[in-house]
Order: structure tokens, then sequence, then C-alpha cells
């Protein structure tokens, strides 16, 4: 029984020992090496590419104003937000076919092109029929979207780079149950959909090409073995061990002492 006992006690203080939740688990910007991962090829910030389904969001600026507003469809606020439908109607989609209509140019080819390329094509394009202009282009549905072991939410970009770590700030950072080595990310291609599974804590992510969200990406992240023990410090695991260890003990105790005070049966000699 004692053997017993020990194994037991051996094995609630071996899981306990593997549900507590370390600062390696959490903390950001460490060292390689250890089961923490090296990022050496350095990419840098890519712009995006434009692809099928995207919105786009075009508002040409001019010296005449009439011709502003007949280019603008007389909008007088920004729909640069693809999230609702009235915005839709003011702004471009890509379709099928990698073009987009616009009044007085026709079809604009936009699939793989950046915004900024997109931009120089229409002011080529509308140099035939107007002076002292520009045109501002800009993707309407620049969102990425995050799922934890706590939420699920889309989020606006603010800004044309937006690395991992604004990512992870703007939507609450991510809870101490959170699995930091297994993130992975979703994003949409021109050949299709890729996933790629990533460790958000090496410092060495920086400028990697996992440092940089883009448009439509999702990052999803899985829970660690701690969120289903409960156990997340080694306080809490030692007090869980003592407790467990301690009702065994009891258990055993009171066990016996039934035992013992039952009548055992007497034997008689023939």
């Amino acid at each position: 029984m004692i053997k017993k006992t020990k194994i037991l006690l051996f094995i609630v203080v071996l899981l306990s020992a593997v549900s507590c939740v370390t600062t390696k688990q959490l903390n950001y910007f460490q060292k390689s090496g250890m089961g923490i991962p090296d990022y050496t090829d350095s990419v840098g910030f890519q712009e995006y590419r434009l692809q099928k389904g995207d919105y786009l969001y075009i508002k040409v600026y001019a010296v005449k104003k009439d011709e502003m507003e007949l280019l603008n469809d007389g909008q007088n606020r920004d729909f640069s937000n693809a999230n609702d439908a009235v915005s839709r109607l003011f702004l471009y989609l890509i379709e099928e076919d990698g073009y987009f209509e616009y009044p007085y140019i026709g079809q604009v080819y936009a699939l793989g092109r950046s915004t900024r390329e997109v931009k120089y094509e229409m002011e080529m394009q509308l140099r035939d029929f107007l002076t002292h202009f520009s045109v501002d282009v800009k993707l309407a549905n620049r969102t990425f979207s995050i799922i934890t072991d706590n939420k699920s939410q889309r989020v606006q970009i603010p800004a044309e780079k937006l690395t991992v770590f604004q990512a992870l700030a703007m939507s609450g950072d991510l809870s101490q149950y959170s699995d930091r080595s297994k993130i992975k990310l979703v994003r949409q291609t021109e050949s299709g959909t890729i996933v790629k599974t990533f460790d958000v804590r090496p410092k060495s992510i920086i400028d990697s090409e996992f440092y940089y969200i883009q448009p439509n990406d999702v990052l999803y992240v899985q829970h660690t073995f701690a969120k289903h023990t409960g156990i997340d410090h080694i306080t809490t695991a030692i007090s869980a061990t003592l407790g467990t260890a301690s009702l065994g003990v009891i258990i055993y105790v009171v066990g016996k002492r039934i035992y013992d005070a039952k009548p055992k049966p007497t034997t008689t000699e023939p």
C-alpha cells in the first residue's frame, strides 16, 4: 500500500509540474535555444498584393470641383471601410477575372498588384481628360482575425505596416493559457490558402516571414495543458499535490481502521 501511495504521489507531482505556466512559456523577445526556435531568415515588409474579392476605396482629388464630384459619385465622406453594405456601394470590387470597373476608364486590372501600382495605373489613364489631379487608392477590407482560448475577434488594420506584436496588443494580448509556441497563421495567396505554424516568443522573429500581419490573415492560438488542469503557478501545483496526497493518506488510514475493527472469523480445529 505504501508503494502504491508513493507511485500515486509521483504521478501527481509530475502532472502538476507539467501543468504549471512558466515565464519561458509567456515572455516575448527571448534568446533562441532550449526550446526557443531561431528565425534567421530576414524577409522584411512586403506590400500586400490585391486578391479576388478585395474592395477598393478610390477617390480623385482635382482642382475643378465638378470633375472631382463627378468621378467620386458625389460622396462627401470616407467610405474606406468595407464592413457594412452601405459603404460597399461606394467601393470597387475586384472580380474573378482580376479587374474592377471604373467610370470613364473602364476595366482596370488589379489582381496581384499593390494599391500603389493601381494608383499609378489610374493616374496614367485619367490624364487623357483631367489636369491637376491625384488619385487615392486604399484597400477597404484591411482587417485580420484572431482566435484564442478565450476570445475571437476581427480587428481593423490602422496602418500599412502591422507587426505581430501590434496585432496581439490590439486584440488585448494572449492569456496565460495561450500556447505561444504553436500559433497558426492562415493566409490567403494567389495560389490558395496556406497555413503556417510559428513561435512568437523568440527575439529573432523580428523581420522574419511571421513578423508582419497582412490583411485577411487569421491567427489561431490554441490553449496549453494548464487550461485543463487549472494549475498555472508552482504554488498552486504544490497545494494540489499536498491536498491529493493528504486525501490519499486519510482514505488509507480510515480504511485500515475500518478493516482492523471488523471482527475476525475464528477457526476451530476438527
